[in-house]
């Protein structure tokens, strides 16, 4: 992911010595000449210089006849590039996010130095991350590296990339095929193999990393052959490739949605799909606002596009690939379990969508009581986990309820609630989390490491209620970049002050991910700062590492989960969708079949 000239300009760079803290950084690239930011931040008591390089553009803007088009690279810059600021977000409705600066043209990256010497003589290894948001919202800005990049001696790198409509149209031909957001991705993975050496950087030492919808991508980006060489380790925080929705079966619906709401003619695709890339931005982004603020959880599904199978970079559908790589050699699988990769979990991901069925002001107060339960929530919380595509039966129901029923206290609202989490967690994170590492582990030379984080944080990256005593989906974030984020954009407060225990926590995980950068290990180059040894994840012993206050390892984790999504609600389907009947005469001799065979 990060290229270098030569390895002796890096050595005598570093040699040389560095700015002093004020001084504006330059680096000459073969894109030219870009300046930056320099700062000097404090974390655990020690000062850190960083420089930062913000809002580099990667490719070339995607307007115009470049929209639904796979993105260009840049043309160098013309005289020396400023990177003082952030650049645009990627066109989208934010939620619960704060952006203001969204814009279709928004292919930009950010780049944070360590303003030290690197761990070895090539350069500093090199973290790239992947942004979360459904692939819907989000940006890299928000995520600021500083901190990550000084503690850890590597580079960080954050990312834009399309979104949305403009991200992931997908009409089934060779109109708007697809998946722009994931070649968005790639591409930056190409700017920084080519470019990252001028920042001190080594492109043979690239991780990439993401959350959520960014970790999804980050293994959609480790199952395509075409990024070999651009990074060789990846890490997974709470994202998996056969979560609901992740990759839908129909995307032609919401592209019709769009394209009905600006008066498109539907009847024909190629017109459809003209007047598509020919709407202006602001009509789009007019459709989602309005889509959503009338009806936020069923609107949110009718202008969702998520990645497809393009036949390029997705060949086939994530639950197809799981199958037939347990009896064929498949491309995708063999680059995938090339590369060193960690995955892992929070310990209650699922409150994030629990409180769907809250009242979005009063969440602190939600409870369930056994009625709400069985005849409003499980429904539509079933149907949400087969993401709409099958019918929720009654005995489908009563199979989930029986399997998410505490049944010490089948009526306790907090403990029905406490389910409802579990349920949620282990449909969209747990069980494909696990899933993906047997996938990488079987037949892996490479190292599979795998995490449970259940550190009790503050400072919530998306809002929590109370009640939600384990860690939510994204709190591993706060750790890994030091707590180093634009909270006025996202929890509309001005800055988040970490406890000790917190900065504590955070030195211990940024070291993990830094280790995992520079030696493909998390337990090397040891420090005081990490807790167990972290063992490596195999089918066999499935050990993996409990990130707390005190770090512990545990196995199997949701075995038993994984059983029941995967092996027994299969099999109930089976019998369900393919019931056979044998009708028989009772025979006149007693009235009965005779037992060992049917009557004739």
């Amino acid at each position: 992911m990060n290229s270098w000239y030569l390895a002796i300009l890096v050595i005598v760079f570093y040699e040389v010595g560095f700015c002093t803290a004020g001084e504006i950084p330059s680096v000459d690239t073969k894109l030219g000449t870009i300046t930056g930011l320099r700062k000097t931040i404090t974390f655990l008591g020690n000062d850190h210089t960083v420089d930062s390089y913000l809002g580099i553009p990667y490719a070339k803007p995607p307007v115009n006849e470049r929209r639904f088009q796979k993105p260009e690279p840049r043309e160098p810059f013309s005289e020396p590039y400023q990177a003082n600021n952030f650049g645009a977000a990627c066109l989208q409705f934010s939620w619960f996010e704060e952006i203001t600066d969204s814009s279709e043209d928004c292919l930009f990256l950010n780049v944070y130095v360590p303003n030290s010497k690197p761990d070895e003589s090539g350069g500093h290894a090199v973290m790239l991350f992947i942004h979360g948001g459904g692939f819907t919202l989000g940006t890299g800005n928000t995520y600021v590296g500083e901190t990550l990049a000084s503690v850890g001696n590597i580079i960080v790198i954050t990312i834009n990339y399309r979104l949305g409509l403009f991200g992931f149209l997908d009409l089934y031909d060779e109109d708007g095929p697809g998946n722009f957001g994931l070649w968005d991705q790639h591409l930056a993975l190409q700017w920084v193999n080519e470019n990252i050496a001028a920042f001190g950087g080594d492109n043979a030492r690239v991780t990439l990393f993401g959350e959520s919808a960014g970790s999804t991508a980050v293994v959609l980006q480790a199952l395509y052959p075409g990024n070999k060489g651009l990074f060789r380790s990846a890490i997974a925080e709470s994202g998996a490739i056969t979560m609901p929705f992740t990759v839908p079966y129909n995307h032609i619906k919401p592209a019709t949605y769009f394209a009905e709401s600006m008066n498109c003619n539907v009847e024909n695709k190629a017109e459809m799909f003209q007047c598509l890339q020919q709407a202006p931005a602001e009509n789009v982004l007019k459709v989602i606002v309005d889509t959503i603020t009338e009806d936020f959880s069923g609107g949110s599904v009718k202008v969702t596009l998520n990645p497809s199978v393009d036949g390029e970079f997705i060949k086939r559908r994530p639950a197809d690939m799981y199958i037939e790589a347990k009896t064929e050699i498949l491309e995708e699988v063999d680059f995938f379990r090339s590369i060193t990769f960690m995955n892992g979990i929070n310990a209650a991901e699922g409150a994030v969508f629990t409180i769907m069925h809250a009242d979005p002001q009063n969440i602190d107060s939600f409870k369930v009581s056994r009625e709400q339960m069985n005849n409003q929530v499980m429904p539509a919380a079933a149907a949400l986990a087969f993401s709409f595509n099958r019918t929720v039966t009654d005995a489908l129901k009563q199979l989930l309820l029986f399997e998410y029923t505490d049944w010490k206290n089948p009526d306790d609202p907090d403990r029905i609630r406490d389910q409802l989490v579990r349920f949620y967690s282990d449909v969209f994170f747990n069980v494909p989390a696990m899933e993906l590492s047997r996938l990488h582990a079987n037949g892996t030379n490479a190292g599979s490491y795998v995490y449970n984080f259940r550190a009790d944080v503050g400072g919530h990256l998306y809002p929590t209620p109370s009640w939600a005593r384990q860690t939510n989906h994204g709190d591993e974030l706060g750790p890994v970049f030091g707590y180093n984020f634009r909270y006025n954009k996202i929890l509309g407060i001005s800055t988040y002050t970490p406890t000790e225990k917190e900065l504590r926590l955070s030195n211990k995980v940024m070291t993990y991910w830094s280790n995992f950068a520079k030696t493909r290990n998390p337990n090397e180059p040891k420090t005081d700062s990490t807790g167990k040894v972290w063992p490596i994840y195999t089918t066999a012993s499935q050990d993996y590492l409990i990130i707390d206050e005190e770090d512990s390892i545990g196995q199997f984790m949701y075995v038993r989960e994984l059983e029941f999504w995967r092996k027994t609600l299969p099999m109930f389907f089976e019998a369900i969708d393919h019931k056979s009947t044998v009708s028989s005469s009772p025979s006149s001799k007693d009235g009965h079949c005779e037992k060992d065979g049917p009557c004739n």
